[in-house]
C-alpha cells in the first residue's frame, strides 16, 4: 500500500510511500511474524493490528492489539473483555467470530444486525458489517433499536409529513411534566396521578381442606380462618375495598366464588344477634357472618381457574370493583357485578383455556392459557372482542402472569424456566432464564421495577424488569420451616414479599413466608391450612390507589420566530381507557395577556376526533390545555404526544 491503509480483515503492514505493495506471500508471512520489510534497504513498519500505526510506521502506536486504539490510549479504555469477549483487542485463537460493538439487548429490535471480526495476530479485529443503534430518522423504521418507530423525529401532524410545520408538546424539551393532578409513565406518557393506600393483609385459599386464611401482614399471624364456600379453592384476589374473592375450582362439579368481607364493618350480623358470629383465629366458623355471599360460575365441569378485579367504582363511586373470571374447561370469561356476584355478561374464548388472570392500570384484562396463549380484553370496548397471541417461548406450560404500572406484563414458563416480559405497547417480548419449576409471580414497582417469583422446590427469585435480566436466586428456609411445593406469590405495602408453599408446616400444613424486599431474607413464617395451591393477588396492594378521578396540564406555544403565525390545526395522539380528554385552547397577543383570555373547547376524545382546526387570528401565541378525568379506578387516559400545526409568513 502507499502511505494508506491495508484492507481490514486481510493481514498486511503498511510500508513508506516509496516501497511497493507487498506481494501476496509476505502478507502471509506476515500474519505469522507480525513484521514486514519494504524492500531490502527500506523501513521496517510493525503494525499487528492494520491500523495504520505502529513502530516503524508513518505514526506510532499505543496499542498495536486494538485497531480501536492508537494515538490517545488515555482517551480510548481497553475493551471489557469480561462483558464481550470478542471485542476489538481481545484475545483469541484464529477463525471468525460474530460480534456486535454495542448493547445487545437492541438486536432484538429495528434495523440492528451482528457483524463479523476476523482474529489477527491473536487478537479481534474490529467488528465489520454490524449495524448499531443511531439516531432514528422519520421513515417508518427503528433506527435506534428500542422498539419504537419514528419516535422524537414525527412532524407536528404525527406522521413524517414534511410539508408539516409546528411545534410539539410531549416530546424533547417540551416533555410531559407532573403537576396539577397528573404524572408521567416510565414511557413519558402524561396520565393521571395515583391515590395512595397502604394494604396489610395477605389471602391464601388452602385448597385441600376448603377454606382461606387471612394473615396480619405487619404481626405475621392468621388473623381469620373461612370456608371458602366450595371445593378445591386456588384463586384469591383481593378488591379496592380490601375485601377478598375466592373462586373454588370443584373440578367434577360446578365452581363457585366467594366474597369475604376484609373489614369487621361490612361483615353482616345476619341473625340480628347484635353481635358478629365470625372466625378470630385458625378454627372457621359455620355461617360466618364476614362470609358475604357465594355464587355459582359456569356450567358443570367448566372448572373456574382465572380471576382477577376490574377498578369499577359503581354509581355511588364506593365499589371495590367487579370480578371477572376464567372458566378453563368451560374456555369463557364471565363478568360478575361486584356488589351481587350476578352475572353481568360472558364471552367465549374457543381454543383458549384460562389459567391466570390480570387486569392493567389502563382496565385492560389479560388472561394466559397453560399452553402457551396470551389474550387480552379492552373492558371498555363493547362489543367485548378477545385478542389472542401466541407467546413466542420454545416450550409451554406458562403459569403465572402479572402486570407492572406501565401496562407490561411478566409471565412465568413452568417447564420453560424462563420469565417473560412483554411490553404491549412496542409488542416487544423479551426472556431471561431462571432456575427450575418457576410458578407465581408479582411485580413491585416502589423506585426500580421488579419481580418476584417462586419456584416449586421452597425458593424464590428476583429479577430487575429493566433491563430483564436474574438478579438473585434464595431460599425461603426459615426458623422450623422448610417450605416445599411453593406456588403463590405476593408484596403487601409494608416492604415484604410472601410466598405461600403447600407443604413445609406441622401435620403437613401449608406456610405462608414473609420475605424483606431490601434484604431478600426470610423475616418470618406463618402455618396455614392444608394444601394451599394459591395463585392471584393475595394482598391487593396494586388495588389499594387508583388513578384520581381529574388532573390538568398546560403547554404555550410560541408560533414562528418572526410573527405572524397562522395556527392550523392541534393534534393529539392519545388513548382515553375509559376516561375522557377534554382538549382546550387559548390565545392572546403576548403571554402575558393569556390571563385575561378564556380557554374555547375544542373537543373531547373519544367523542371527538383529533386533529381539531384553529380559529385563531394570525400571530401572537397559543396556550392548550388538557383535562383528563376518569371514572375508574383502572383506566384513564395516556396522552403520548400533542403537536400544532402552523404556517409561517412567506417573503414579501
Amino acid at each position: 500500500t502507499t502511505g494508506g491503509r491495508h484492507p481490514r480483515g486481510h493481514p498486511g503492514a503498511l510500508c513508506s510511500s516509496s516501497m511497493p505493495p507487498p506481494r501476496p506471500w509476505l502478507i502471509a508471512l506476515v500474519a505469522g511474524t507480525a513484521m514486514a520489510a519494504c524492500g531490502e534497504d527500506g523501513p521496517t513498519c510493525v503494525d499487528l493490528d492494520f491500523d495504520g500505526f505502529g513502530e516503524g510506521c508513518p505514526q506510532p502506536d499505543c496499542d498495536d492489539t486494538n485497531p480501536l486504539r492508537n494515538l490517545r490510549c488515555d482517551l480510548v479504555p481497553p475493551p471489557d473483555c469480561d462483558a464481550d469477549p470478542v471485542a476489538s483487542g481481545c484475545a483469541c485463537l484464529d477463525g471468525v467470530a460474530e460480534c456486535y460493538p454495542a448493547d445487545r439487548a437492541s438486536l432484538a429490535f429495528g434495523q440492528c444486525r451482528t457483524g463479523r471480526t476476523l482474529c489477527l495476530n491473536g487478537h479481534w479485529n474490529v467488528c465489520e458489517g454490524a449495524v448499531t443503534p443511531t439516531f432514528e430518522v422519520c421513515d417508518g423504521a427503528d433506527q435506534d433499536c428500542d422498539g419504537r418507530v419514528d419516535e422524537g423525529v414525527l412532524s407536528p401532524c404525527g406522521g413524517c409529513t414534511r410539508g408539516c410545520a409546528g411545534g410539539v408538546w410531549g416530546e424533547g424539551p417540551a416533555s410531559f411534566e407532573p403537576a396539577d393532578g397528573t404524572a408521567i409513565t416510565p414511557e413519558g406518557w402524561l396520565t393521571l396521578a395515583r391515590e395512595v393506600r397502604s394494604s396489610a393483609a395477605v389471602w391464601l385459599a388452602n385448597s385441600a381442606e376448603g377454606t382461606a386464611s387471612k394473615i396480619d401482614a405487619a404481626n405475621a399471624v392468621e388473623v381469620a380462618r373461612y370456608w371458602s364456600g366450595g371445593r378445591e379453592p386456588s384463586r384469591v384476589a383481593v378488591d379496592w375495598r380490601g375485601d377478598a374473592w375466592v373462586l373454588n375450582r370443584a373440578f367434577d362439579g360446578v365452581s363457585t366464588l366467594t366474597k369475604i368481607a376484609g373489614d369487621r364493618e361490612r361483615c353482616v350480623d345476619r341473625d340480628a344477634s347484635g353481635t358478629l358470629e365470625t372466625s378470630m383465629g385458625s378454627t372457621p366458623v359455620a355461617d360466618d357472618e364476614c362470609v358475604l355471599f357465594t355464587r355459582p360460575v359456569g356450567e358443570l365441569g367448566s372448572v373456574g381457574r382465572a380471576l382477577a378485579i376490574d377498578g369499577n367504582t359503581g354509581p355511588d363511586g364506593g365499589a371495590g370493583g367487579d370480578p371477572w373470571v376464567g372458566l378453563h374447561d368451560g374456555e369463557a370469561i364471565v363478568h360478575l357485578d361486584g356488589a351481587t356476584g350476578e352475572v353481568l355478561e360472558s364471552v367465549a374464548t374457543p381454543g383458549f383455556r384460562p389459567y391466570a388472570a390480570v387486569f392493567d392500570p389502563w382496565g385492560i384484562l389479560w388472561m394466559i392459557s397453560r399452553d402457551g396463549l396470551l389474550l387480552s380484553l379492552d373492558r371498555f370496548e363493547r362489543p367485548l372482542r378477545p385478542v389472542i397471541r401466541e407467546v413466542p417461548l420454545a416450550c409451554f406450560l406458562l403459569y403465572g402472569l402479572d402486570a407492572d404500572d406501565s401496562g407490561n406484563l411478566v409471565l412465568t414458563g413452568f417447564s420453560c424456566d424462563q420469565v417473560v416480559l412483554y411490553e404491549p405497547f412496542d409488542d416487544r417480548w423479551s426472556t431471561v432464564a431462571t432456575p427450575q419449576s418457576v410458578r407465581g409471580v408479582v411485580v413491585t414497582d416502589e423506585g426500580e421495577p421488579t419481580a418476584w417469583v417462586a419456584h416449586t422446590d421452597g425458593r424464590a427469585s428476583r429479577l430487575r424488569l429493566r433491563p430483564l435480566e436474574l438478579v438473585e436466586t434464595f431460599s425461603l428456609e426459615g426458623a422450623g420451616a422448610v417450605p416445599s411445593q411453593t406456588i403463590g406469590v405476593g408484596a403487601d405495602s409494608l416492604g415484604f414479599f410472601w410466598a405461600v408453599s403447600a407443604e413445609g408446616g406441622e401435620e403437613g400444613r401449608g406456610v405462608a413466608t414473609r420475605v424483606d424486599r431490601d434484604t431478600s431474607s426470610v423475616d418470618a413464617q406463618v402455618r396455614v391450612g392444608l394444601g394451599p395451591h394459591t395463585q392471584g393477588d393475595l394482598t391487593g396492594t396494586k388495588r389499594a390507589g387508583g388513578f384520581l378521578p381529574q388532573g390538568t396540564a398546560r403547554h404555550l406555544f410560541e408560533g414562528c420566530a418572526q410573527g405572524g403565525t397562522a395556527w392550523l390545526r392541534l393534534h393529539v395522539a392519545a388513548a382515553v381507557n375509559g376516561g375522557e380528554l377534554l382538549v382546550e385552547a387559548r390565545h392572546a397577543e403576548d403571554a402575558g395577556a393569556l390571563a385575561s383570555r378564556s380557554f374555547v373547547a375544542l373537543g373531547t376524545l373519544p367523542h371527538d376526533g383529533s386533529p381539531f382546526p384553529l380559529a385563531f387570528e394570525p400571530g401572537g401565541v397559543v396556550e392548550v390545555r388538557l383535562t383528563l378525568s376518569t371514572e375508574n379506578r383502572d383506566g384513564a387516559p395516556a396522552v403520548r404526544r400533542v403537536g400544532l400545526e402552523w404556517a409561517c409568513p412567506g417573503p414579501d
